[in-house]
């Protein structure tokens, strides 16, 4: 071989290493992404989430892909966006899911492809481990506020709706089980009227809660366990002239359950931190991917919000959905 053809093989080999390294350095300072996937897209409950992931993102230098159906019973649908984000090869997972059993075969995907999985909000039907958090609300603690409010209205005889227990959900059941639990100790001979649901319909919903209203004159007390489920009970005791008359508790955030709580039509919101949730969850997959020590499971606790306290500054803090952060 001439001198003339090494010196071209040295370029060339040269040239293929520099293009090599380029490509490396590229594929390694693009920002990493971590993919948030909520129940809903469609309630403020969940951009509060958004906005702490948002912002634990930018602390520890990720991005993040939000994405979600605009249904939260549109679990199929959640299902495939988490196998879309798998497939983008997403470098951690964020989910709070919609079913506690049909979203766990989408997260071993995750799990078997080395992804670390957060569970945000409600359990996931398996436990956490390899790879796999859970930052989660504490449900039971739910309960046990909405009876300490829920017993300032009650006598023995009286009766509560429990409306929109989800069979589907973990979260849903925990949350009507330590209420009863803590509502008969408080209240000895209280009656508890159950709603099995999992349907978003509102409509529906309304029809349920004022069946609810008209069947029992000792209706004193409504437990509302989700958004959906507390806009419908709003609805019907306006509707039938109640608000006020019959106490309502709702569970879980949004901004129009928000204005009725501060015009007095609803007694409290018991929300769940989701912005502190989406915070550690991010936090959770960092420290996951940089050798640093997690905890399987982290429960946040729930927020009691009333017109006393709507405006403060530590329950602003739990609403707040500002994902925006700087360039």
């Amino acid at each position: 071989m001439t001198a003339r053809n090494i010196f071209v093989w040295v370029c060339a080999i040269s040239l293929f290493v520099l293009l090599f390294v380029v490509v490396a350095y590229r594929r390694a300072s693009r920002p990493r992404v971590i993919a948030v996937v909520p129940e809903t897209t469609a309630q403020e409950i969940w951009e509060s989430e958004h906005a702490g992931a948002a912002h634990a993102a930018h602390t520890f230098g990720w991005k993040v892909y939000w994405n979600a159906p605009s249904r939260e019973d549109d679990f199929p649908l959640q299902a495939r966006i988490v196998r879309r984000a798998i497939a983008r090869n997403v470098a951690g997972l964020v989910l709070s899911p919609d079913h506690d059993v049909v979203l766990i075969s989408a997260v071993e995907e995750a799990l078997d492809k080395g992804i670390p999985t957060v569970i945000v909000g409600s359990p996931l039907g398996i436990s956490p481990g390899n790879r796999l958090t859970f930052v989660v609300n504490d449900d039971a603690a739910t309960g046990r506020l909405a009876a300490e409010r829920a017993a300032k209205s009650l006598k023995p005889g009286d009766a509560v709706a429990i409306l929109g227990l989800n069979p589907n959900l973990l979260s849903s059941i925990a949350r009507a089980n330590s209420f009863e639990q803590a509502a008969s100790k408080l209240v000895p001979g209280v009656r508890f009227e159950e709603k099995l649901t999992t349907s978003v319909s509102s409509a529906e919903a309304e029809e349920v809660a004022e069946e609810v209203v008209r069947a029992d004159p000792r209706l004193r007390v409504i437990v509302a366990l989700n958004v959906s489920q507390s806009r419908a009970a709003y609805a019907a005791l306006s509707n039938m002239g109640l608000t006020g008359k019959i106490l309502l508790i709702a569970c879980d955030q949004d901004l129009d359950l928000l204005y009725h709580l501060r015009s007095g039509a609803i007694d409290s919101v018991i929300a769940q931190n989701t912005y502190a949730m989406g915070y550690q969850a991010i936090e959770s997959i960092h420290k996951q991917l940089t050798g640093g020590h997690v905890e399987p499971e982290t429960v946040v606790p729930p927020v009691l919000i009333t017109r006393e306290n709507v405006d403060s500054e530590a329950v602003q803090q739990v609403l707040d959905m500002d994902w925006r952060v700087p360039e």
